[in-house]
């Protein structure tokens, strides 16, 4: 006879919700003239990861600028209305993870 009580209940993190169909958003046809945005989740290495980066970049394009936005956490979004601010700053922008 099998014994139920000593069962072992596993999780499954993965998100099940459909989010509909995903679009790559508009690409510009070069680099040349604009701002490179550079938005690190706050993991180690990750910000090292997008200045090595925009320095490989800055070799091959003549960008006018850049813009770093560090959103904290790789737990949590974003903050919507630094979000948008960070938008509102750059033509492009690179979103890095790294351990």
């Amino acid at each position: 006879m099998t014994n139920f009580t000593n069962k072992i209940i596993t999780l499954d993190p993965r998100d099940e919700s459909d989010h509909g169909p995903a679009l790559l958003a508009p690409r510009p046809h070069t680099l040349d003239g604009k701002t490179l945005g550079l938005m690190s989740n706050n993991k180690p290495h990750s910000e090292e990861l997008l200045q090595m980066m925009s320095e490989n970049i800055k070799k091959m394009y003549d960008i006018k600028g850049t813009v770093e936005y560090n959103k904290g956490s790789h737990q949590w979004p974003a903050n919507p209305e630094a979000l948008k601010e960070f938008a509102g700053k750059c033509d492009v922008a690179i979103h890095a993870t790294a351990e």
